[in-house]
């Protein structure tokens, strides 16, 4: 039997959002009062302290920490449930949120969803932009049901669903003197001005697999957050960049990059990601596997 009622959870909630009871009992709609016997009937019912003081600030302690990580899994789940629960009782089927990792591409996303509509009317589809740059915390935590991603985006509770390969290849300006070549050396980015989207190195992407391995480094590295944003500068003139060619491959049809391929070719396969426990007939299962044929007809992966 459980000690808390899903008020002592949401008040837990709120507090850690907000950081002080004030401000909590404020989006709450109760008084700082009623919390703070709240708060405290809570930790009497746990038998030990969630929050220590520090001024007007609440500090989780130790124990309050690993309660705290656990109920943000928790709580998002069964509040997708009852958006799940209210959807099918008004006959609205069910809106499943989804997110593309590291690029910000969806190009393919119009024709796809006419295919959807047509094979699985019951099934919606919400974007969700902060997947982008928190992908698996995004799925962990409920905010989304599905990732699609690029490389080796794995962790436990995170099954990847393969949709198609890809490649990374050098995208530069059409005026660039790389854009003739047919392929280029790590040590052709040392005079360059190198775009990226990520401040961190990601497991199986350029540098990792084409850069580092040289002991090349590029002769100036800027950090783009926007993928769109990077191919734009690309073609204005401002740097280069390794992306997925599927990414940016509307804006190589329309020739206002070149794609040139780097070293020996670099593969790149593109995953649905979802959460291990979902069931196998679940609809975020049913998308997946749409996704999955639609992608490997091959007609949507540049």
């Amino acid at each position: 039997m459980m000690r808390l009622d899903m008020r002592h959870w949401e008040m837990l909630h709120q507090v850690c959002q907000c950081g002080t009871l004030r401000q909590a009992a404020q989006v709450m709609g109760i008084s700082q009062s009623a919390l703070s016997h709240r708060l405290a009937e809570a930790e009497r019912r746990l038998g030990g302290a969630v929050f220590e003081r520090q001024g007007r600030v609440l500090k989780l302690t130790p124990a309050g920490e690993v309660l705290v990580q656990q109920m943000q899994q928790v709580l998002p789940v069964l509040q997708r449930a009852e958006q799940d629960f209210i959807q099918r009782q008004q006959n609205d089927g069910v809106t499943l949120r989804i997110g593309v990792a590291a690029y910000n591409c969806y190009h393919w996303l119009a024709d796809f969803m006419a295919v959807l509509r047509q094979q699985a009317p019951g099934i919606e589809i919400e974007l969700i932009a902060a997947a982008t740059h928190r992908p698996l915390q995004s799925l962990l935590e409920s905010e989304v049901d599905m990732v699609l991603a690029p490389g080796h985006m794995t962790t436990p509770g995170v099954e990847a669903i393969a949709l198609f390969e890809d490649c990374l290849e050098l995208i530069v300006p059409v005026n660039h003197p790389l854009a003739s070549r047919d392929r280029i050396q790590p040590q052709d980015l040392q005079t360059e001005n190198y775009l990226t989207y990520s401040r961190t190195t990601l497991p199986g992407f350029e540098y990792e697999r084409f850069i580092r391995p040289a002991g090349v480094v590029p002769g100036r590295l800027s950090v783009v957050e926007m993928t769109d944003a990077i191919v734009e500068l690309i073609a204005a003139g401002f740097g280069v960049s390794i992306l997925s060619r599927w990414a940016v491959s509307e804006a190589l049809s329309r020739g206002k990059v070149v794609a040139v391929t780097p070293g020996s070719g670099l593969s790149l396969q593109w995953s649905a990601l979802v959460r291990r426990n979902e069931k196998s007939s679940s609809e975020v299962r049913q998308l997946a596997g749409m996704l999955q044929t639609w992608f490997q007809a091959g007609s949507h992966t540049g």
